[in-house]
């Protein structure tokens, strides 16, 4: 992938994701909740009621954020008033305690829905799944928003689908956990049945992809990497090791800023779960991206191989893997016939084509302070658009925000940006680049997006202002 260090033309239209905030009117009554622990129970109860199911994975002896949840969303009269309504609560705790220890059989069920629906093992996750165990949507981390709202984005959704039709000119669209993130996917076609068809078929691309790259998958070339790390070079197929490429020359550009070798960090010493009280010393952070250095990724094309130069490597694609599986999947549905679409790959979106009546696809930029309301609104209708926010992981200590976003050249979080919004053709450089402006801060990361070609970003600082690239207009 050739990156252009120029000037580059205004991209008309631009968008970034329609949010719907459906409203409700809700009885205030002393409602007690009842929370299921048997998957089976709540599956049947949703069936039986025509309710969906609010899974929700907590530590409930450890994890702060949850038990902030439990009081201040779950915990609330509007919520329960409007969960005995419709709603089949399901707990699926992870406690820590001895004294709270689960039975094996509820370790084993909530394990094996961890496996299913929060591959991450993100706390709190919460995921609004049909009686047939398919998901609606999902929320990862403690929402910034009020009971209310909460309640307001979690209403139960129609179907995605209507019944099959042929002639008119529709959006079908399918919900689904891959990768362990929410994926959305929308095709405009006529007939639901060619429609599930190519649907189906770009969900098997992206599992594909999603064996190929993750180093949670221990079968995957890229765990066989890790494996070897400082061992042996590890033979690979083509398309893994041009996307290695292609992200050691993204290092390059960004100073480092963006490294997939970032998994060799030593996680121990943060945790965004809100049990961590202090800071490590900064001899100890910069310990533990000492094995971080994409320059020890070596490449031979020749013998086709990948290896990890000193023992204890890692690489993981975390921070443009996303984006490269909803591009590949994009081009299975263009290939499949699909000419209008979207691919919404955990917030990751690439769009290409019109919305049925032939206007631009139309998207609402997230607020930082407020992820289920928009500040902006962008159109657009071949592009891709990607945001990167520390809304929903951080710890704080001593009254100061943490991120997420952990600078792999320091070993300690940025700070300065709340999000930032990349815009331009390709999803899996528009993923790549926004963690990396969020790591090289507002001044550096807008002259970067400056001089290239196509690309534009928009960021909000931690005091709200929003600053934008050249030649783009916010409405």
């Amino acid at each position: 992938m050739n990156i252009a260090t120029r000037n580059f033309p205004l991209v008309p239209g631009f968008f970034l994701g329609c949010l719907l905030l459906l409203s409700t009117n809700l009885l205030y009554s002393q409602t007690e909740l009842s929370w299921e622990t048997s998957w089976a129970t709540a599956k049947e109860q949703a069936a039986a009621s025509d309710k969906v199911i609010l899974l929700n994975f907590s530590g409930s002896d450890w994890c702060a954020p949850c038990i902030k949840m439990k009081q201040e969303i779950f915990g609330t009269e509007v919520f329960r008033a409007f969960a005995a309504d419709h709603l089949v609560l399901l707990n699926a705790d992870f406690p820590r305690r001895r004294k709270n220890q689960l039975s094996a059989e509820q370790q084993a069920q909530n394990e094996q829905l961890a496996e299913q629906y929060n591959r991450k093992g993100s706390f709190p996750m919460t995921v609004l799944l049909r009686a047939n165990g398919s998901v609606l949507t999902s929320w990862e981390g403690l929402p910034s928003v009020s009971a209310e709202d909460f309640v307001k984005a979690i209403r139960p959704h129609e179907p995605e689908t209507k019944a099959p039709t042929t002639g008119q000119t529709q959006v079908f669209k399918r919900t689904l956990l891959l990768m362990g993130s929410r994926f959305v996917i929308s095709v405009v076609g006529q007939d639901q049945t060619v429609a599930e068809q190519q649907i189906d078929a770009a969900v098997a691309e992206i599992q594909r992809i999603e064996h190929l790259i993750s180093s949670w998958d221990e079968t995957s070339q890229t765990s066989e990497i890790n494996r070897q790390a400082g061992i042996a070079p590890v033979k690979v197929d083509t398309e893994l090791l041009e996307l290695i490429r292609r992200s050691q020359k993204i290092s390059e550009i960004t100073q480092g800023a963006f490294d997939i070798s970032f998994g060799s960090i030593d996680k121990e010493i943060w945790h965004f779960d809100g049990t961590m009280t202090a800071l490590p010393a900064p001899d100890v952070a910069k310990q533990s991206v000492r094995l971080i250095n994409y320059r020890n990724i070596i490449l031979d094309e020749a013998a086709q191989t990948i290896f990890l130069k000193d023992a204890g490597m890692r690489i993981g694609f975390g921070a443009i893997g996303k984006g490269y599986a909803a591009e590949k999947a994009k081009a299975v549905l263009v290939d499949a016939g699909v000419t209008d679409g979207i691919v919404n790959a955990g917030g990751d979106l690439t769009v290409w084509g019109h919305q049925p009546d032939g206007s631009p696809w139309t998207i609402g930029i997230a607020n930082p302070e407020n992820k289920l309301d928009a500040f902006s609104y962008l159109e657009i209708s071949n592009s891709a658009v990607v945001t990167s926010g520390n809304y929903e992981k951080f710890v704080e200590i001593d009254g100061k925000r943490y991120t997420h976003i952990i600078d792999p050249r320091t070993g300690y979080p940025v700070s300065g940006l709340k999000s930032v919004t990349i815009i331009c053709p390709n999803a899996e450089m528009a993923d790549a680049l926004a963690t990396s402006v969020f790591v090289l801060g507002k001044e550096i990361g807008l002259d970067l997006i400056n001089q290239m070609q196509g690309v534009h970003a928009i960021l909000v600082d931690d005091t709200g202002e929003i600053s934008t690239s050249t030649q783009i207009e916010l409405h």
